[in-house]
């Protein structure tokens, strides 16, 4: 990607936002996400910022595409000292062994070594169509099961009658949605704020 409006492009299609979705995340037009997206204009520092923060990833990334230096300081010693973990990989789960303690080592059927500022993570391997555009069918998902508290426009795993499925969380109104979401009439609307089982913090392709 070797432009501002290509990166901002391949994040927002990434996280499964339409230009729509993410102009009213950022508190900005559609046409103004249009244009920074073929690099008619260019986003100021904060709008930068703003669009790091929704799309996950790093202000530098968007503006450079290198997360080498951040805030112009190298963090190269920061992430060499990041533990690296052979994150076990398994099937998608047929019933609840996801929780109490998320998935056992012995079903693990391989491994990916990564540098992750996260306690336990572990992945599953994708396979639900309705997620597709944001995790496609057979990439290994790495999740975090330390996180209880609900982001809006993060990706969850939850339970739901019975099911593990992985699914993003929206706040006003609170609902659950499938990747990419054409309309509010897809969602799963909630009284109740569910509990999530684990975070979806990146994906690997595997080889």
């Amino acid at each position: 990607m070797n432009s501002i409006g290509n990166r901002i492009k391949q994040a927002r299609l990434g996280q499964g936002f339409s230009q729509v979705e993410l102009a009213e995340a950022a508190h900005v037009s559609q046409p103004t996400v249009a244009n920074w997206e073929n690099d008619s204009h260019v986003p100021r520092q904060n709008a930068l910022d703003r669009l790091a923060d929704i799309l996950s990833t790093s202000s530098n990334w968007i503006r450079v595409g290198d997360d080498s230096r951040v805030n112009g300081a190298h963090t190269s010693r920061t992430y060499l000292a990041r533990q690296i973990h052979h994150v076990p990989i398994s099937s998608w789960p047929s019933d609840q062994k996801v929780k109490d303690g998320m998935l056992s080592l012995s079903s693990a059927r391989d491994y990916v070594a990564l540098s992750l500022n996260i306690p336990k993570p572990f992945a599953l391997i994708a396979n639900d169509p309705n997620m597709g555009a944001h995790f496609p069918i057979g990439v290994a998902i790495i999740f975090d099961d330390s996180t209880q508290e609900l982001e809006s426009g993060k990706c969850y795993l939850f339970e739901l009658e019975g099911k593990i499925v992985l699914r993003r969380w929206q706040s006003e109104p609170n609902r659950l949605e499938a990747l990419p979401n054409q309309s509010a009439v897809d969602a799963d609307f909630v009284t109740e704020t569910p509990t999530p089982l684990a975070k979806a913090v990146m994906s690997v392709r595997r080889h």
